[in-house]
């Protein structure tokens, strides 16, 4: 039975054929082939996006069927008609051809998709321009084109999924009644590209900042120098594929290609342990990007009679200028290397902080004790300085010592400090996720997973079990001594409100857990630019330093900086932060505060102790106690989601499929969940 569904189904189809209709005779008034070049780019860009348009009948057919794909029907379609319409066939194929003659080649073929500028930061500004501004259809150059042609995110496949009879058909297209006159560069085009290219990446590959990195290999020596001399003999002369001359030349330039790939990954090693410049990482990225574009050219150039090459590198060449405009892609590739030694360098840190068996659980309980001895003197500190009605800035700046000194107290005195853990720890279980495809690996990964959150339990435990005392005792001394309390009544209700569920504590603790993070990330670019830049040779070998302690005491000073530097700039970072954080954003007009477990837990102590006994009978009492160990989870939740994230894209491990280790380690806490809290025996 005919339905109201079956006649809108009807309806939509018709106006969609009428449309599509409609948009083709526009595009059969072809310009004539001595227009303006904007008309004519123009006309060739509608041509793109009508052929590109996937009726909706389509859209849910089978991706392959008897005619080839569904998406491509509308080009079957359309050659079809130009069969039948010679004149016009012909005035395309004239127009096809003046725009591939009037538009520069060579800055596609050259320099889409591989970065222009000699900088990151220069290559940054140069595709936000890209991505906010599109390029004007008069512009003379190929590149135009596809970038405003090619927009959606499966044009490339679109192209690269054409079959041999469409590109036959698009072949003959192009070349329908052509004369001299109409003369085809693409050939010339990409030899003097692939030229282009090698020089380019001679130039960047004997440069200092690469030549000084590989082992071994300089001057003439270095398959960069020997790149461009071979490419002069093979394309000297349209290709000779069946010349046993020619083909050795070819093994050559293949086998140097092959070299200057090694040359690359030993730069990388070299950066991997002495440390990451991302200008060189820059450097080297483009380098590579540039030897492939090589390749692709190359293999195009001398295989011309295979219609599927090119098909392949007009494909590539449409990811290459979308991809021009993605700033995430290109920090993504630079920061690839260093995001990986930081998180390993947070990997060596971490460790020590998931105690797998009892002996390294009570130790580390008894680090968290320590740990919350020395927070109850920076609670009593903060309130002092608080109390000294300084100026902000002052105020500022003795705060932020405070902090950075209790932190580096805590560090040096070997005591832990809970929330820290979770930006340190995160990277070392990542580690683990390389071997979580076996039974053996996924195991190990629970396993350690179950030690992380049982060390991390014992932490937050030990920090509070002697925080909260420590507070206490300090605040009854005091108002023995004193006849008061460090604080009156209206403050001390404050207080209480600071920590309510309902006063948006999560919120500021999920803040101050993304600083926890920063610090560690802060605390990997100082430990990785200490290393790059030799500091702690310059240490060892200062003159004025070995003349006034002496070349043993200059080299123990310099290890001992290369030793802890990583430590002291996370601390001193995460001091800075918690004061200056919230005074930035507060500059902006964002109201953010900080919400640290131990550091309100303590003030919280210290508020209720200076209410006394009817503390216990006010709801903010119990509301804050629940607001407390909602910090602490909101603290140690967005810290290690924050660090986890990280460490598994520095491992290229982005769409891991964490359902499976979630699912097990859920398993193991409901068989055996007294292990989540007390190690095993």
């Amino acid at each position: 039975m005919f339905g109201f569904k079956d006649f809108r189904r009807l309806w939509a189809r018709w106006k969609e054929s009428r449309d599509a209709s409609q948009a083709l005779d526009t595009l059969l008034l072809v310009p004539d082939d001595t227009a303006d070049l904007a008309d004519r780019n123009r006309w060739v860009v509608e041509l793109a996006y009508w052929l590109r348009r996937t009726e909706k009948s389509t859209k849910n057919k089978p991706t392959t069927t008897l005619e080839g794909h569904p998406e491509h029907a509308r080009l079957r379609s359309f050659l079809k008609i130009l069969e039948q319409r010679p004149d016009v066939k012909l005035k395309i194929a004239k127009l096809i051809r003046s725009v591939l003659r009037d538009n520069d080649a060579l800055s596609l073929l050259c320099d889409t998709g591989v970065a222009t500028k000699p900088s990151f930061w220069g290559e940054i500004t140069e595709r936000l321009r890209n991505h906010l501004i599109s390029p004007p259809p008069n512009k003379p150059e190929l590149t135009v084109l596809f970038a405003l042609g090619f927009v959606g995110p499966h044009d490339a496949s679109w192209v690269h999924d054409l079959d041999e009879d469409l590109l036959h058909s698009l072949y003959e297209l192009t070349h329908y009644q052509e004369d001299k006159s109409d003369g085809n560069n693409l050939f010339k085009d990409m030899s003097e590209a692939i030229m282009i290219l090698i020089s380019y990446i001679s130039s960047a590959g004997l440069s200092y900042s690469v030549r000084s990195r590989l082992r071994g290999v300089s001057g003439q020596d270095s398959p960069f120098y020997r790149l461009g001399k071979l490419a002069e003999d093979i394309l000297k002369a349209g290709p000779h594929l069946n010349e046993p001359t020619y083909q050795a030349t070819l093994k050559e330039f293949h086998d140097v290609l092959n070299a200057c790939y090694i040359a690359c990954d030993d730069v990388y090693a070299h950066l991997d342990e002495n440390g990451v410049s991302v200008e060189t990482v820059f450097q080297v990225e483009t380098m590579r990007l540039r030897l492939a574009r090589v390749e692709t050219l190359l293999e195009a150039w001398l295989h011309r009679d295979q219609t599927q090459l090119f098909a392949k590198l007009t494909a590539d060449l449409i990811l290459t200028v979308q991809g021009h405009r993605s700033i995430k892609r290109l920090a993504e590739q630079t920061f690839a290397l260093l995001s990986r030694k930081m998180v390993e360098r947070s990997a060596e840190t971490g460790d020590h902080y998931i105690a797998g068996s009892r002996k390294e659980y009570f130790s580390m309980l008894k680090k968290s004790l320590g740990g919350g001895a020395i927070v109850a003197g920076t609670v009593y500190l903060k309130f002092l300085i608080t109390n000294l009605g300084l100026v902000r800035f002052f105020e500022n700046i003795l705060l932020t010592v405070n902090y950075a000194g209790s932190f580096l107290l805590i560090q040096f005195a070997n005591f832990t400090l809970a929330t820290k853990q979770p930006a340190m720890t995160a990277p070392a279980l990542a580690q683990l996720l390389d071997d979580v495809k076996s039974k053996e690996g996924l195991d190990r990964f629970v396993d350690r997973a179950m030690a992380l959150m049982r060390s991390q339990a014992a932490s937050i435990f030990g920090n509070l079990a002697m925080v909260v005392p420590v507070v206490i005792a300090i605040q009854v001394a005091i108002i023995l001594l004193m006849g008061h309390a460090t604080m009156n009544p209206s403050k001390a209700t404050h207080i209480f409100d600071t920590v309510s569920p309902f006063s948006g504590a999560f919120l500021f603790a999920a803040f101050t857990g993304v600083l926890l993070w920063l610090s560690s990330v802060i605390a990997g670019l100082i430990d990785n630019w200490f290393v790059l830049h030799r500091i702690q040779d310059v240490i060892r070998y200062n003159r004025r330093i070995t003349m006034v302690f002496g070349d043993i005491r200059a080299a123990r000073w310099g290890q001992w900086w290369r030793d802890n530097i990583s430590i002291v700039a996370a601390n001193v970072s995460l001091g800075f932060l918690l004061i200056y954080g919230p005074t930035f954003l507060g500059f902006l007009g964002i109201g953010m505060e900080i919400r640290h477990i131990t550091l309100s837990a303590g003030q919280f102590a210290a508020a209720a102790t200076a209410l006394g006994w009817k503390t216990f009978l006010m709801s903010g009492f119990w509301l804050g106690i629940f607001g407390v160990l909602l910090i602490g989870a909101f603290n140690v939740l967005v810290s290690f989601s924050l660090a986890f994230n990280m460490a598994l894209r520095s491992r290229d491990l982005p769409t891991l499929d964490r359902r499976r280790l979630y699912v097990a380690v859920r398993r193991r806490i409901k068989a055996d969940f007294k292990s989540l809290l007390f190690p095993p025996k």
